[in-house]
């Protein structure tokens, strides 16, 4: 009898509802779970015309984390067990806010 190979629950996107998140690059679209490379994506529904994607669920929320007195305002993404909410902007401290924490010590 042959093996079936059972496909991971992280490819399964059927199962994932979209989110009613506008999409910050068109501001036209909202946020809806896609087949990715190493699993689920949330994409704009305006794809392909809007190339713009996230690798995780999006909250809704802004970041408010400021530097230099400038605030970031990226949409934040939901974290892991562990992790809390992050925000999605890689340039912004607030991307991994488990490490903010061992850095604020001065």
């Amino acid at each position: 009898m042959p093996k079936s190979k059972s496909q991971p629950a992280t490819c399964c996107v059927e199962n994932l509802q979209p989110v009613r998140v506008r999409c910050p690059e068109c501001g036209g679209g909202q946020f809806e779970p896609a087949r990715g490379r190493f699993g689920p994506i949330w994409r704009c529904t305006n794809h392909p015309q809007c190339a713009f994607w996230l690798s995780s669920k999006p909250t809704g929320k802004k970041c408010r984390y400021t530097l230099d007195h400038k605030p970031c305002g990226a949409l934040m993404v939901e974290g892991t067990k562990t992790i809390a909410d992050r925000c999605s902007d890689k340039n912004c401290p607030n991307r991994n806010p488990h490490k903010l924490k061992s850095t604020a010590t001065d």
